[in-house]
């Protein structure tokens, strides 16, 4: 049996619970959460199967039998945010440590299959696993009264970067003055840093987006939603399910399977070719990488790469590699240099080969754009790094060069004055030789 959906004006049995009881809750972004869930709706994909294919049976695993139960007076319920996929989002206090905290469980758990059990417990799982000042953090996993899987984690205040890009494309003033170029690499630098603790754990996220990275108000900097991210060249799972998606607004994603052939799963936009073409053995770093040049490319444009199609035509483009460069975008906001267009475009690379190799291949380009150098992308000839020697250093230039002005000013004064020193002498014996 398929399991049952739910989308957010979908009212479940006992759902939200009563104030200050607590048997559900789930991930959030804090304060702009139902503004990022209403403006940029998840666009998760699951294609390339047929809808009518039958389902394998599966049984539950044991994982959630590993976990320990949680008294029901431990949390206390304040206030539901919303729901995300399978999750459900509440903020809850917890009386051990009192602190409010957010809280991801499954509110209709008994309709959900295993698999998607198994899924919920092993995203809470592998983000535990990484701990980085850019990541969430999970507080705690556990079992609520109800039965129901749960993990907590900080619960953040800001916004997603997703909607700072989409007030800086409206041309806010405010939003564009504070976040300059500068700013918004300098978030995508920590942004990278995330990712490149992950891959060093061989964790891969496959669905990073500016939806999933979230900005506080005093200007943290964390990945989130790690629900498709997976252990490199870990065996495949089994799907519960495949479907077809069709909207581009996929606000019911409910059933989102793990890794398996002929599936793709992620976001349209922001998937490498390999992901839209459901070559998942194909998955690595590189995979990531190309969805962080994808986010580059939101940053430089204010733009999703691929915007304004549907779903199957952005897949298909996705893996054609047919899309805008940042600078035919032509952001009429800010200007994009080509450099970072460079960068942008080689992590972008259909060919896994053709992309950066590592994410600090791509950060060190970030690097040098940043401190004025030459990127290995853009195979900068000698006159640009001529120039780029000038421009970083142009006041030791100008002071060496007003310098060595003055020094020949000098020389010539003193030049000048002893030849008028020898003339003035030697004017005496010059006039008596005239004389003669």
């Amino acid at each position: 049996m398929r399991a049952k959906k739910f989308s957010l004006n979908d009212k479940l049995p006992g759902f939200p619970p009563e104030e200050g009881s607590l048997d559900v809750a789930s991930y959030t972004s804090g304060s702009d959460l139902e503004e990022d869930i209403a403006d940029v709706a998840d666009t998760r994909v699951i294609s390339l199967l047929d809808d009518e294919e039958t389902p394998p049976v599966i049984t539950t695993s044991d994982a959630i039998n590993e976990l320990t139960v949680k008294p029901k007076s431990k949390y206390r319920f304040i206030r539901s945010i919303g729901f995300g996929g399978m999750k459900a989002v509440l903020q809850v206090r917890d009386k051990d440590t009192a602190r409010n905290v957010a809280m991801a469980i499954i509110p209709d758990h008994h309709d959900r299959s295993g698999i998607d059990i198994n899924r919920f417990i092993r995203e809470s799982r592998i983000t535990a696993q990484l701990e980085h000042p850019n990541i969430v953090p999970i507080h705690d996993i556990g079992i609520d009264a109800s039965g129901s899987p749960y993990f907590t984690m900080k619960f953040l205040r800001g916004k997603s970067l997703a909607l700072i890009i989409k007030k800086l494309r409206q041309g806010d003033p405010d939003t564009l003055e504070h976040y300059d170029l500068s700013l918004l690499l300098r978030i995508f630098v920590r942004v990278c840093n995330a990712v490149a603790f992950a891959h060093s754990k061989q964790i891969i996220h496959l669905d990073l987006k500016p939806e999933n990275i979230h900005i506080g108000d005093f200007g943290e900097v964390l990945v989130l939603d790690w629900g498709l991210a997976k252990y490199i060249g870990e065996p495949q799972e089994p799907e519960p399910v495949a479907t077809k998606h069709k909207s581009t607004a996929a606000k019911d994603s409910s059933e989102e399977p793990l890794t398996l052939d002929g599936v793709a799963k992620g976001t349209p936009g922001y998937m490498a070719p390999e992901q839209a073409a459901g070559q998942n053995q194909d998955k690595d770093q590189r995979t990531d990488i190309y969805a962080l040049g994808c986010i580059l490319y939101a940053i430089l444009t204010f733009e999703s790469p691929l915007s304004g199609k549907d779903v199957e035509r952005v897949l298909v483009d996705t893996i054609r590699g047919n899309f805008q460069t940042p600078r035919e975008i032509r952001n009429p906001h800010r200007y994009i240099p080509a450099a970072l267009e460079a960068i942008c475009l080689k992590a972008m690379e259909r060919c896994q080969e053709d992309r950066y190799q590592s994410v600090s291949e791509m950060r060190n380009d970030l690097f040098f754009f940043m401190s004025g150098h030459a990127t290995s992308a853009e195979n900068a000839g000698s006159f640009k790094k001529t120039f780029l020697f000038i421009n970083r250093n142009w006041l030791a230039m100008l002071f060496t060069i007003t310098f060595l002005l003055l020094l020949a000013i000098v020389a010539a004064l003193i030049f000048s004055y002893v030849n008028q020193i020898i003339i003035i002498n030697a004017w005496p014996k010059i006039s008596q030789v005239v004389c003669r």
